[in-house]
């Protein structure tokens, strides 16, 4: 019975049935396929106008590096937060002769900006970097007193005259002039905005609010000839 089951030629809607069946498969196996590369082939394509934009009337005296990316940011700025975490990974990763610079903006809050260039200042920026985030986003702390910052990184173990001497250096007062320049010579006009080898701009909100893509335009935008 059995080998006759086998064997036995099939109907004709046997035969439509298995037919269909080979067609779902082949189907879904393409589906699968799209699924699995169509991604990281859509990654490497990105759109001047959309994803990124040529910045018009740029001075190369600004920038430092051949390859170079700035972020322009403000701490107060949900969505610099938000980036952060990713952008801190991607850093890590970046090859060495890529340089990467952050430069707080003066917008609504300049002792934010202050505060900033004062704590690069005496390198301990990059410790506190999270926790200023946290301290204005979560705890509420806005942090633009100067009795009031003084306060805040003094409870983080920073002395407090070697902070008060770097606040009122005229080095902080020059990194804040040049990090204002570059923000009108570049025409930033949000934040977070990152500029790639002084000629591109790109920004989350570019790319539909996606950490991971911003960061794989950048990678585009380093390579780009």
């Amino acid at each position: 019975m059995i080998a006759n089951f086998y064997f036995m030629k099939p109907s004709n809607q046997l035969l439509n049935s298995d037919h269909n069946f080979h067609l779902r498969k082949i189907f879904f196996i393409f589906l699968l396929s799209f699924c699995l590369f169509s991604e990281p082939l859509m990654a490497i394509e990105f759109d001047e106008g959309i994803d990124y934009k040529v910045i018009e009337n740029k001075d190369k005296k600004g920038v430092k590096a051949k390859f170079e990316v700035v972020e322009f940011f403000w701490y107060g700025c949900p969505h610099c937060r938000s980036l952060a975490p990713a952008l801190d990974e991607w850093k890590k990763k970046l090859p060495k002769k890529v340089s990467f610079v952050k430069l707080h903006v003066p917008f609504r809050e300049i002792n934010h900006q202050r505060m900033f260039f004062a704590l690069e200042n005496i390198g301990l920026e990059e410790k506190l970097h999270f926790k200023i985030f946290d301290a204005i986003h979560i705890q509420g702390l806005q942090l633009v007193n100067f009795l009031d910052i003084l306060s805040w990184v003094e409870s983080h173990g920073i002395d407090e005259k070697q902070f008060e001497d770097s606040w009122n250096s005229k080095k902080v007062q020059s990194s804040m002039k040049n990090a204002t320049k570059l923000m009108h010579q570049y025409k930033i006009d949000g934040v977070p905005q990152m500029v790639v080898n002084g000629t591109y701009l790109t920004s989350p909100y570019m790319v539909g609010g996606n950490h991971k893509r911003v960061l794989k335009v950048v990678d585009y935008l380093l390579n780009k000839k």
